[in-house]
């Protein structure tokens, strides 16, 4: 003990000092590995209840973002559909007209329209990504099924085709928009052409020339209804794509923030980390020194 009495107090603050070197520098090796000044919200004072909100808007953004993108390309796919729908009864407007001109004498033209009038069922009956996009809310169901349809007269509407609901998707844009977005398989556009289609194909006698001018008038009808709603759906596709694009702007901001609240300075940190390497060395050379002091070599 004769050794140490004069060197313990010096020895214990060298030693509490180079732990507290040796703490701090333990502290900024994993701020520079983490890239973060904290991580847990504990360690950041008062700027955690910060951070905290601008990590909750971030992943409210991105979720509305994702639900915005889904929606879009739902929408899309429902555009092209209604556009092969227009180009559909653009070509049985076509067999119309031959079929006046030939007065009525066309014994293709109800074949025809049996053909066309199941393709168009087929294009309400477009499925994406496992929903059915035209039957609203009821996604699970085909929206149109021809077994009962029988649809003659072109001046009564007939929906009895449809089996789905009237309600369309909507989607959250940001907490003060929701937008409602796309079509039902029983919209007027759609009714129509079934209407114009099912009244040749489901005729128990072939149409004479003045009922084949009130189809066509029908399909035409059914045409310029089609092209309002593809009209719609572009501009639903647009508000969506801007949504998206907004929220990716919001994310930009907010991680920006997020960098800047809980951020470690990388540059700042290597130097902190040089200083605190020469303090330790600088202390455990003293320690060392201080330890190595001997009583006995002074009284010799």
């Amino acid at each position: 003990m004769i050794t140490r009495v004069a060197t313990f107090a010096m020895s214990e603050r060298m030693l509490e000092a180079s732990l507290r070197t040796q703490s701090r520098m333990s502290e900024a090796q994993l701020q520079q590995a983490s890239g973060s000044v904290s991580t847990d919200y504990g360690g950041l004072g008062r700027s955690a209840g910060t951070l905290v909100s601008l990590e909750v808007s971030l992943a409210r953004s991105k979720s509305q973002a994702s639900a915005a993108e889904e929606a879009g390309s739902r929408v899309q796919v429902m555009s092209d559909a209604v556009g092969a729908m227009s180009e559909l009864l653009s070509s049985f407007r076509s067999s119309l007209s031959s079929a006046i001109s030939a007065g009525g004498d066309d014994t293709t033209l109800a074949a025809t329209a049996q053909s066309l009038l199941e393709e168009f069922a087929g294009l309400l009956n477009t499925r994406f990504e496992g929903r059915y996009l035209f039957a609203g809310s009821d996604t699970g169901t085909a929206p149109v099924d021809l077994s009962a349809y029988a649809a003659t007269d072109v001046a009564t509407q007939d929906t009895t085709y449809y089996q789905g609901n009237a309600v369309k998707g909507s989607v959250v844009l940001s907490p003060e928009r929701t937008l409602t977005y796309g079509v039902t398989g029983d919209a007027t556009a759609f009714e129509q052409a079934m209407r114009a289609l099912g009244a040749v194909a489901n005729a128990t006698t072939p149409p004479d020339t003045a009922a084949l001018q009130a189809i066509s008038e029908l399909t035409v009808d059914a045409i310029d209804a089609l092209a309002a709603v593809q009209g719609k759906l572009s501009v639903d596709a647009a508000r969506l794509e801007r949504s998206v694009a907004a929220q990716a702007d919001h994310q930009d901001t907010t991680t920006s923030l997020i960098a800047a609240t809980n951020g470690a300075d990388v540059t700042a940190l290597a130097v902190a980390l040089s200083s605190y390497e020469t303090q330790l060395q600088a202390s455990y050379a003293a320690l060392a020194k201080v330890q190595s002091l001997n009583l006995m070599d002074y009284l010799n």
